[in-house]
């Protein structure tokens, strides 16, 4: 094909050229009748355009004569076309000749062949009684039943078989084409059956003359109910966006804390007003420009944070940061700000930007400065007052204890040097005397003990002990006491002999202390039971009585400091309230533990537990049988002193 033959058509004819499957050219004047662009069809597909523009998939044969199509504007209107394909030009070439066709004559049997072929929907009435002469099965979907089907609608009038035909839009457009006999094209109408509920086609309504008489009606009609729903949708979706990223941005405006985008390159953009306010302090996240010397970072600890350290970089490397608190040092100010971000990852796992958000948290931290400052020095003024009233107590105890010892050895020279002149009245006062010296002296003893636990100076002396004579002994000594209530007292232990690592002196005031309260407690003709045996490294010391109980809720308090059952349990046998808050802390610089449980007015049970440890001693004689049994009967004189014995 030469020069001045492609020259002809580019100019002159509505034309298609398809280079091994591909158009490559399209003739303008094709492009002005059907509204497409260059671009919509150079460069796609043979196939596709066909698709689009026809409605078939399928390459039109060659043949002699032009066979008459259809064929689809870009708006949707159809067109009667002559097309005629040429494959001479070349092995790989194909020339598409296109003539549209305005006025059809004498050639039904054509248009029927369209009906039977084409893709879109097609029928043909007479003209003027709008009586239905054929319709393919495209044309026929949209009735509803029966009317959907050839059988039932050849041959009626257009009224019968659409719905709503009567004074719709429909009916005066076919009015307005039979009196002007001009082609109309009628795009997205809305169609509405009973059934089938709401659809949207194209319709293209073109007149046939025969002789220059109007005598055929043929409608074309194309589903595109799916494409505008999907248009309604993307529509709805694109304002429902829209009002949202709105109210995104009205949000992101009003928020309190600053919000910025880091790009890798450090281009930082500030979304919203507070951003605005403290980007300075942040030098905009600009590692170009470095931080100014008069400006220092802090992280919550006081240590010094550098510049490019700043959790903002390290989210760009990867790093997620949650309340990450940074304080700000200028040469005027200290500011406080909360920092949090992460990485926004692109599709090949790279960090496209980070987002960060600054919380200005200086009115907090200062507030919580000021409260902690409070708190210290309520702290340090309350451990004064502990330090001074310690101070007294150990000093007013110290005095208490001298002028009792004075009275405690004159009762005793009196004793000695005058017993046998004295008359049995005179006896009894002395002995009145002495009781209640040695509560004093005990309470005396538990309030400097008190003091120095609280002061953590306790001291243990401890030594290898045979804790089964030993308690055994301090159980033999308190039976005198009581049988004067006719208690019975038993002593069970699961081996003869076991050497433990303790205190013997704190030991002591435990085991007299957990049987003055036994004893106390315990109605007269009830019985008392101390038990030693192990259980898994302890060595367990249980002390078991028939008493008044001790109430649930009360079980936590008897350990504490002052801590008493209800006097109405126990009217015979008040006390201070310290002693087993004493027998506790030894208990515990011992590495023991001590537990209660009672039934109320069934008794009460003490459970010592001590480690079952001991150590290698060399050359150390066991006085226990002689000292210590002296020792035990003065500490058992000043521990049971609240219990009055009838002489």
């Amino acid at each position: 094909m030469n020069e001045h033959f492609y020259s002809f058509l580019l100019e002159n004819v509505p034309y298609l050229l398809v280079d091994n499957g591909i158009v490559t050219q399209v003739g303008d004047l094709l492009l002005a009748q059907l509204g497409y662009d260059k671009d919509d069809i150079v460069g796609l597909s043979e196939l596709d355009v066909l698709d689009m523009l026809l409605g078939v998939r399928n390459k039109i044969q060659q043949d002699k004569k032009q066979s008459l199509h259809l064929v689809s504007s870009k708006s949707g209107e159809m067109f009667f076309y002559s097309i005629k394909v040429c494959d001479h030009i070349s092995s790989r070439q194909r020339l598409y000749i296109f003539k549209k066709r305005d006025c059809i004559k004498h050639d039904l049997n054509i248009i029927h062949q369209l009906i039977s072929n084409s893709p879109f929907g097609m029928a043909v009435f007479s003209v003027p009684d709008m009586t239905l002469l054929n319709a393919n099965q495209s044309w026929l979907k949209r009735l509803d039943e029966p009317y959907n089907t050839r059988e039932a609608s050849i041959g009626k009038h257009i009224s019968e078989i659409i719905t709503g035909w009567k004074g719709s839009v429909l009916e005066n457009i076919w009015a307005t084409v039979l009196v002007s006999g001009k082609s109309c094209y009628l795009p997205e109408y809305r169609y509405i059956g009973l059934k089938k509920g709401l659809s949207y086609w194209n319709i293209s309504l073109t007149p046939i003359y025969e002789d220059s008489i109007l005598a055929y009606f043929v409608e074309i009609t194309h589903d595109v109910t799916e494409t505008v729903m999907n248009r309604e949708k993307i529509r709805f979706q694109r304002d429902q966006l829209f009002k949202q990223f709105q109210q995104f941005e009205t949000v992101v405006e009003n928020m309190s804390d600053a919000l910025f985008v880091l790009y890798p390159d450090s281009a930082a953009i500030s979304l919203n007003q507070e951003a605005h306010y403290i980007k300075h302090l942040f030098n905009d996240f600009s590692k170009v420009n470095k931080n100014p010397d008069d400006i220092k970072y802090y992280d919550e600890n006081g240590n010094e944070i550098p510049y490019d350290s700043l959790p903002a970089f390290k989210i760009l490397q990867g790093e997620h940061y949650k309340a990450f608190r940074v304080t700000v040092k200028t040469r005027d100010n200290t500011h406080h700000f909360s920092i949090s971000g992460r990485p926004v990852f692109d599709n090949s796992k790279n960090i496209f930007f980070s987002i960060v958000c600054i919380r200005d948290v200086t009115s907090q931290v200062n507030h919580d400065n000021y409260i902690l400052k409070i708190e210290k020095e309520k702290k340090e003024y309350l451990e004064r007052v502990i330090r001074l009233k310690d101070e007294f107590l150990t000093l007013i105890s110290h005095e208490f204890k001298t002028p009792l010892t004075v009275i405690g050895t004159a009762i005793q020279a009196m004793e000695l040097l005058c017993g046998k002149e004295l008359s049995s009245k005179a006896k009894r006062y002395i002995d009145t005397i002495k009781q209640n010296s040695l509560r004093q002296l005990r309470l005396v003893s538990n309030l400097l003990d008190i003091t120095r636990g609280t002061a953590d100076q306790i001291r243990l002396y401890k030594r290898n002990v045979d804790i089964v004579s030993l308690t055994k002994l301090i159980t033999d000594s308190v039976k005198i006491y009581a049988a004067q209530k006719n208690l019975q007292i038993t002593f069970l232990s699961e081996f003869d002999k076991k050497l433990v690592f303790i205190d013997d002196e704190k030991y002591e005031r435990i085991v007299l202390n957990l049987l003055s309260n036994a004893i106390k407690f315990t109605p007269k003709g009830k019985s008392i039971q101390v038990r030693l045996y192990k259980e898994n490294d302890y060595i367990n010391l249980e002390v078991k009585d028939e008493g008044v109980g001790i109430p649930k809720e009360k079980i936590g308090l008897i350990f504490e400091r002052f801590g008493q059952v209800d006097n109405s349990l126990s009217r015979q046998a008040e006390g201070t309230g310290i002693g087993l808050y004493l027998v506790k802390m030894f208990v515990e610089r011992m590495g023991g533990s001590i537990s209660a449980s009672s039934t109320l007015y069934k008794g009460a049970t003490f459970l010592v537990k001590l480690p079952d440890e001991s150590v290698e001693q060399h050359g150390v004689v066991n006085e226990l049988e002689t000292v210590d049994n002296k020792k035990i009967i003065h500490m058992m004189n000043i521990e049971f002193s609240d219990i009055y014995l009838s002489k």
